[in-house]
């Protein structure tokens, strides 16, 4: 026979329940009105992270440049392109009275269809030396073809001259083997030459190397022969932007275009604990900053001098590479090392810092909860305190505890004093994990801040008591130890 439920059983689980549901509900209502009143405090989750931390040293280009300068007053027409390598002793340029040639051309022009007039009266045309010039002129127009296209002006003047010289040599030919004008044709196209040689001055190439008409100045202060001396200040010069000096009108003396050896030099006063081990003509790579992509690339280069000081030292550089790359610059960025660091990224803002006093360990008090006794005169009085830390023989309890002012006295116990004087500073941030603000110490004695400044990298090398994907107060400023947060 069954037995009818306790109905004194069943209230009592009525009411369990009803109980529960009580409390959750004033838990939900309790927490509702707390995310309801607290602030809006930002916090983010802290994760890792790397930093580029190489430091950045301006440095000075010298190079073998030799400047060439105008010997009259004119228009400057260069033979060579711009970044070719010369010959001694090679045709460069020509200083002109525009005017002047312009009209000799005009004539010379003239007595060139002359020439292609007379050829036509000859019945042999075969004359060897006569197709091998033919086979010359096409070979010019088709190697330097590209030139049309480019617009490389100082290609089409190199043309423009060889084609003319060729077309001279080829029309003599044609007119010496006729019995009608040679000897005319000679005599005028020597008078066009020696009106050309009167209003037209070459400029040649005293020793090989680079042409360039880029010229910035410096080429006299910057040399060779005096990069020994360089002084700190002239290593920190940052010169004006390049002038270009191409084909235009110079007065007598002006600066028309300088060639460039293929031996260069950086110089630049380097901290000494970037370069230890460093001597003289060891090759080092040394990370230069690109002119085309701005990035660090690595080079290998001689240590030409090392000039010893107390915090930093002059050091130059030597290369024989890459000399076109750096041709239109003075200036340039290098690194000694390109070294990124690893660890956990936060923001600046998120870092703040917090004072404690340091006590010798028989003056802290308690088990588990610690104290501390104040001398009052007459008697102490207990004083609750936080540790820190503990440092071997002492500890750190924060100078924020109620009661507690720097250059109070603390007993032990045992009639020894002890005076508040000596302050601990850690840096730390606010953990946000639980809802409220908790201090947290970072121990980092470098920390990292990357290029724009807004955050923070603590290296994995120095202890912390923060983790990757926890959460903290961004600003610490907003938030004092225990607020609440959400």
């Amino acid at each position: 026979m069954a037995h009818p439920p306790n109905r004194r059983k069943v209230q009592v689980s009525v009411y369990v329940v009803a109980a529960f549901i009580i409390l959750f509900t004033l838990v939900y209502m309790f927490n509702m009105a707390r995310n309801h009143m607290a602030p809006i405090i930002p916090t983010e989750v802290v994760r890792m992270g790397i930093i580029d931390t190489p430091e950045t040293i301006s440095a000075i280009i010298i190079r073998d440049e030799r400047v060439y300068y105008a010997p009259r007053a004119g228009q400057l027409v260069f033979s060579v392109s711009e970044g070719e390598r010369v010959r001694a002793g090679e045709r460069i340029a020509s200083i002109q009275d525009s005017t002047a040639v312009a009209g000799i051309n005009a004539d010379m022009i003239a007595l060139d269809a002359r020439a292609m007039l007379v050829s036509t009266l000859r019945y042999d045309q075969a004359d060897p030396n006569i197709t091998r010039i033919n086979n010359h002129i096409r070979g010019q127009v088709d190697t330097r073809a590209h030139s049309f296209t480019a617009l490389n002006f100082s290609d089409l003047y190199v043309l423009r001259d060889n084609l003319n010289q060729s077309i001279h040599n080829r029309n003599q030919l044609i007119i010496s083997g006729s019995l009608h004008a040679g000897g005319d044709y000679a005599r005028q196209q020597a008078e066009l030459l020696a009106r050309m040689g009167v209003h037209s001055t070459d400029m040649y190439a005293r020793s090989g190397g680079i042409m360039t008409p880029i010229i910035d100045g410096l080429e006299e202060v910057f040399t060779i022969s005096g990069m020994m001396n360089l002084t700190r200040e002239q290593l920190n010069f940052t010169p004006d932007a390049f002038p270009l000096f191409p084909a235009q009108e110079l007065e007598m003396n002006d600066a028309a275009f300088k060639i460039v050896g293929n031996v260069w030099y950086i110089a630049a006063y380097i901290p000494n604990e970037k370069i230890r081990g460093f001597a003289a003509q060891q090759m080092r790579n040394v990370y230069v900053e690109s002119p085309v992509t701005g990035a660090f690339e690595p080079m290998q280069l001689r240590i030409q001098q090392i000039n010893a000081g107390t915090r930093d030292s002059r050091v130059i550089f030597r290369n024989t590479r890459y000399v076109m790359d750096f041709m239109h610059q003075r200036n340039v960025n290098i690194r000694i090392s390109q070294v990124v660091e690893t660890g956990l990224k936060i923001p600046n803002t998120a870092v703040t810092e917090r004072q404690y006093y340091i006590i010798p360990l028989p003056f802290l008090h308690g088990l588990i909860d610690h104290h501390i006794l104040r001398y009052t005169g007459d008697g102490s009085v207990p004083i609750p305190v936080s540790v820190t830390e503990w440092a071997g023989a002492t500890v750190h309890i924060s100078s924020n505890a109620l009661g507690l002012n720097m250059g109070d006295i603390i007993l032990d116990g045992l009639g020894g004093r002890h005076t508040l004087s000596d302050m601990h500073t850690v840096q730390g941030i606010y953990w946000a994990n639980h809802g409220y603000a908790r201090f947290r110490p970072i121990y980092t004695d470098a920390p990292i801040t990357d290029r724009g400044g807004t955050t923070l990298l603590c290296p994995m090398r120095n202890r912390t008591t923060l983790r990757e994907f926890d959460s903290i107060v961004v600003d610490a400023n907003m938030v004092s130890e225990g607020d609440l947060i959400w």
